[in-house]
């Protein structure tokens, strides 16, 4: 699949809580096969991470979103972000940050429209070298995403050490957040206050009901992402929305 390019990216879209305003869009990796039709990844991603293909898989990815987003800022005015996932193993490729600045250099962005976003997987092993390796793509100007926060092995003393501009709280939280406990109401809230407070952004993934859209505006989180505002999209159906043929809130 990766020779034969049978890999392609969706883009879902992100939404500033209080504006409703379009804050970029997260790319997402999709594959189709004829015979087998779509094949989720989260059986696909740990096998290509196993085999080392993640490594020219992440950098089709990369090259792919990076090109869109310039497509995108001339053709449209896009000034939002396009926030793209690297896999621990590319990331430790000793040639990522040389390639990464090949790719803007090539494309012509400004580093403030692309985020890397990044899980807890990447600790595994040696934090200070990837410590470093987080400082250096920030002093580039690119933000940084800390996904899939609390499901793992984090602790909040990551938050301190780490350079990330924005924490995104998983949609495990934001599925039961309506619960009559409020624990996760309660979790999700600490999280956000804490978070803000330290200057960093968020973003609730897994939004699907109006109900979650109104507790998480109580408790000021800042954007959402999910199937309520939007579904991951071909390029195609972005530059619909980008081009102005559809009123957003009324076609996602």
């Amino acid at each position: 699949a990766v020779m034969n390019e049978r890999f392609q990216l969706y883009y879902q879209p992100q939404f500033d809580v209080a504006t409703n305003k379009l804050r970029g869009f997260e790319a997402l990796l999709r594959w189709y096969d004829d015979e087998i039709g779509w094949i989720n990844p989260e059986q696909f991603i740990p096998i290509a991470e196993e085999t080392k293909l993640v490594i020219p898989l992440g950098e089709w990815i990369l090259e792919t979103a990076i090109s869109t987003l310039k497509e995108w800022i001339e053709k449209y005015d896009f000034d939002g972000i396009m926030s793209v996932n690297v896999s621990p193993v590319q990331l430790k490729k000793p040639s990522f940050i040389f390639d990464l600045k090949d790719l803007i250099k090539k494309h012509s962005i400004p580093t403030h429209n692309l985020e890397i976003e990044i899980t807890e997987g990447v600790f595994i092993d040696n934090k200070n070298e990837v410590i470093g390796l987080l400082n250096q793509i920030r002093d580039m100007g690119i933000g940084l995403s800390l996904d899939d926060f609390g499901t793992g092995y984090s602790s909040l003393s990551y938050l301190q050490l780490l350079p990330i501009t924005t924490l995104k709280i998983d949609k495990s939280f934001i599925a039961n957040i309506t619960d009559k406990s409020g624990v996760e109401a309660n979790i999700t809230d600490s999280i956000i206050s804490m978070v803000t407070k330290m200057g960093l952004d968020t973003i609730a993934e897994g939004v699907e009901k109006n109900e979650q859209l109104d507790i998480l505006k109580k408790i000021n989180c800042k954007n959402i992402q999910g199937f309520l505002k939007g579904k991951p999209m071909p390029k195609e159906r972005c530059e619909q929305i980008l081009g102005g043929d559809y009123e957003l809130a009324d076609h996602l």
